[in-house]
């Protein structure tokens, strides 16, 4: 295991969330590389040739989350050097001793990234690289893995029955590059998660919310986890009163806006910050469950009044 484990970030805009993390890997000490490229080569031409949208965020933005991928591939070809790395999101921040955590989570897997259960059972096959090891073995595997199911009928069959299961519980989502993550790692036994708490230590799955690899994990202040610093280390506090460091925050969606009080250590800033962001969400997400539900119940009931209006 190489020791200066690098971490890249696979992002084109320079904006205030990229310097924030670009900042917090530097006060943690660990090397962190910019890929800014958009020129991700004919492999992912072909892909989005053969690309079919199942999600309901925007073919524009599912394309892109495939596309760091790509970028990622072409990377590693002109450095073979680089057998391994971290990939994160740039609404993450790292801390002290991340990449040494990394390293004794990966063992020899050629992947690990980061999933949460759920608390009715529901498998909404999700696997999130917002922080995840890689082998470049890994990377190409995973490439050539997307190709061929969004190329094959068989591969394609299995996406829409997944989306399928999103629509018929009325919930955002359904096909992305998690989706794929999950169906590759399963099928290839690179499957232990990234998030899980290793010798009192733990990377955050998704700040928004007491869940990160278990349910109801850790405390919450506000809408997010509740963050302790201590000398220059953060911690997050289990429910059963256990103190676990943190070596990596996932600010999710609009809780990039929490990043800079996280990093400065303004705990109650963050509470709030997120509290208000929580409220927002719920209200949105009702909505689309209120929309979701009324296409089920009044779109069977068109197609018999269609019909029958042509009735001669």
């Amino acid at each position: 295991m190489n020791p200066s484990l690098p971490f890249i970030v696979v992002e084109d805009r320079q904006n205030k969330t990229l310097a924030l993390c670009r900042e917090s890997a530097a006060l943690a000490g660990e090397p962190l590389l910019v890929l800014s490229s958009t020129d991700a080569g004919p492999a992912y031409e072909r892909f989005c040739r053969s690309y079919v949208h199942l999600s309901s965020n925007s073919p524009e933005f599912e394309k892109i989350c495939f596309r760091r991928y790509f970028l990622l591939a072409r990377f590693l070809e002109s450095n073979p050097e680089v057998r391994e790395f971290t990939l994160i999101d740039s609404d993450v921040l790292l801390f002290q001793g991340a990449g040494p955590h990394v390293a004794r989570l990966a063992g020899k897997a050629d992947f690990s990234g980061s999933c949460m259960q759920t608390s009715d059972g529901w498998n909404h096959c999700q696997i999130s690289p917002h922080v995840s090891y890689w082998t470049a073995n890994g990377l190409r595997q995973f490439v050539a893995y997307v190709l061929d199911c969004y190329a094959t009928p068989s591969g394609r069959r299995k996406l829409r029955e997944i989306a399928a299961r999103f629509a018929a519980r009325g919930v955002r989502g359904g096909v992305s590059d998690m989706t794929l993550l999950y169906l590759w790692a399963h099928a290839t036994g690179n499957d232990a998660p990234i998030n899980r708490v290793l010798d009192g230590t733990v990377i955050d799955h998704n700040i928004n919310g007491m869940h990160n690899q278990l349910q109801r994990e850790f405390k919450v202040l506000g809408g997010a986890k509740r963050i302790a610093y201590r000398e220059g280390k953060a911690w997050l506090t289990s429910t059963t009163g256990d103190m676990t460091r943190v070596v990596a925050l996932h600010f999710q969606g609009s809780a990039k806006m929490a990043m800079p009080y996280a990093l400065r250590g303004h705990t109650y800033t963050v509470a709030g910050v997120t509290f208000v962001l929580q409220m927002a969400r719920r209200a949105r997400n009702n909505a689309f469950r209120a929309a979701a539900f009324a296409r089920r119940v009044f779109d069977p009931r068109r197609a018999p009044r269609a019909s029958a209006s042509k009735q001669p």
